[in-house]
């Protein structure tokens, strides 16, 4: 009967001996789970923050259009050279107009924005910037027929500009008696100078040229340069808006230092908008 009970006990005591160890292997388990989800998910988070967001109009020829359906132009090409630099992926977030766009880099719903901004003083109030890139003259472009020679000809009448342009501050500090009229559409105010509802077109000289070439204006670009536009990359006055800015600007040093600015600007404008020049 001794021997009995003795057998009896040491089974319990290896039956408990088993639970522990299985409930050891449980424990052990469960914890090596909670860590790989853990890490998944850091991962998740990490790639996710490898994509930037990135605002543009798609309407700014030939800085941000549409061939055949496809989203390209200078600043697309660019921004897609400094993403790979910096080994981000880029997603393209198309809105109505440039005062929309920098509204959204406020609010965060995107990091920066690729439609031919410049940079102004009014700007740099809300917005940091990159490392100017690019360079463009403020000048207007009146029907071939027209009379008007130089900007100082265009006193007292009104010329088209688009609503949120930087040009338009720069025309006014320079000749105030020049009338402005805006519009959110940026195909229409070629359409009315071209059809002299208006005296002329306000618009970069590169944007001037290129419109009016691939769209067979009848328009001519007049003597005067109104002012400089400097381009760059807008970015949230935020520590994270400072980090990607500093990033950006690595790489933009890199893709001037290696051509690629140079190379992009003579692909889509003929020319080298790296450097100050104008035909006047």
């Amino acid at each position: 009967m001794f021997v009995v009970d003795s057998l009896f006990v040491l089974g319990k005591r290896k039956v408990k001996k088993m639970k522990k160890w299985k409930l050891g292997i449980l424990v052990t388990l469960t914890t090596l789970l909670t860590v790989v989800g853990l890490f998944a998910s850091q991962t998740t988070v990490k790639a996710a923050s490898k994509t930037i967001t990135v605002g543009t109009t798609a309407q700014t020829y030939p800085n941000s259009y549409r061939s055949n359906g496809k989203l390209t132009g200078f600043d697309i090409a660019l921004t897609k050279a400094v993403a790979k630099k910096l080994g981000y992926k880029v997603k393209f977030k198309v809105i109505g107009d440039v005062p929309a766009l920098l509204e959204s880099v406020k609010s965060g719903k995107i990091d920066t924005v690729a439609n031919a901004v410049t940079v102004n003083a009014e700007r740099k109030k809300t917005y940091q910037f990159s490392n100017t890139f690019a360079y463009y003259a403020a000048q207007v472009a009146v029907p071939k027929d027209s009379s008007v020679k130089s900007l100082k000809d265009l006193e007292g009448k009104t010329v088209s500009a688009t609503l949120g342009s930087s040009n338009i501050a720069l025309l006014k500090a320079y000749d105030s008696k020049i009338k402005i009229k805006t519009y959110d559409d940026r195909n229409a105010i070629f359409t009315d100078a071209n059809n002299g509802t208006v005296a002329g077109v306000l618009n970069q000289r590169q944007f001037l040229q290129q419109t009016i070439k691939k769209q067979n204006l009848n328009l001519r670009i007049v003597k005067g340069v109104a002012g400089w536009n400097n381009e760059a990359y807008p970015f949230q006055k935020s520590s994270e808006g400072t980090a990607l800015k500093k990033k950006f600007n690595q790489a933009l040093k890199e893709l001037k230092a290696d051509g690629t600015i140079s190379k992009l600007s003579k692909q889509y404008y003929g020319e080298d908008v790296t450097k100050k020049s104008v035909d006047d």
